[in-house]
């Protein structure tokens, strides 16, 4: 093994062990007493942001092999960022209705998926700047909804990442 593959292990790891929760959540779409469309929809696209970004990790992993130790923890921000985030949406165990819980962590569940994402526009960061426009109305539609919870503003965010899928994939395979 190289430093790089060192490097890359504690970062796929945390990615892993939030994907893993995510995952785990999963039992929600099999039990239809526990069904709550936002947090379903919700469920899969934090589970596709995290494999997105997991795959995308790989792109800059050549950069790792100069890397100092204090840029190493910046490098570890997004994945720390994105496990919080998992743990405010995933313990929804605790609770006997997937709704109360959920309505309840909105908050938290949104201002740290705004946080992650604008963590990609960051320098340190290389994360696909050609799709900066549908990050940049993900991260406000994810801050006016932590705090104005209308289902607008939600199914807009979810239309805003569609459309970054549609360009994403443009971007990888076009």
């Amino acid at each position: 093994m190289d430093i790089v593959e060192y490097l890359l292990f504690i970062p796929l790891l945390i990615y892993g062990i939030s994907l893993s929760d995510l995952l785990g959540q999963w039992k929600h779409f099999m039990d239809s007493t526990s069904w709550h469309t936002p947090y379903l929809i919700t469920l899969i696209m934090v589970t596709e942001i995290g494999v997105h970004n997991v795959f995308v990790f790989f792109k800059f992993s050549p950069e790792l092999s100069t890397i100092t130790y204090f840029a190493y923890w910046l490098y570890l921000f997004p994945p720390l960022v994105f496990l919080l985030m998992v743990n405010c949406l995933t313990h929804v165990d605790d609770y006997s209705n997937t709704e109360t819980f959920f309505t309840s962590r909105i908050r938290p569940i949104f201002l740290l998926l705004a946080a992650f994402i604008s963590m990609h526009f960051m320098s340190f960061v290389h994360f696909d700047h050609q799709i900066w426009l549908p990050r940049l109305l993900a991260i406000i539609l994810c801050t006016i909804y932590a705090f104005w919870q209308k289902n607008i503003i939600f199914y807009s965010l979810v239309s805003v990442w569609l459309f970054s899928i549609v360009m994403r994939f443009y971007i990888i395979y076009v």
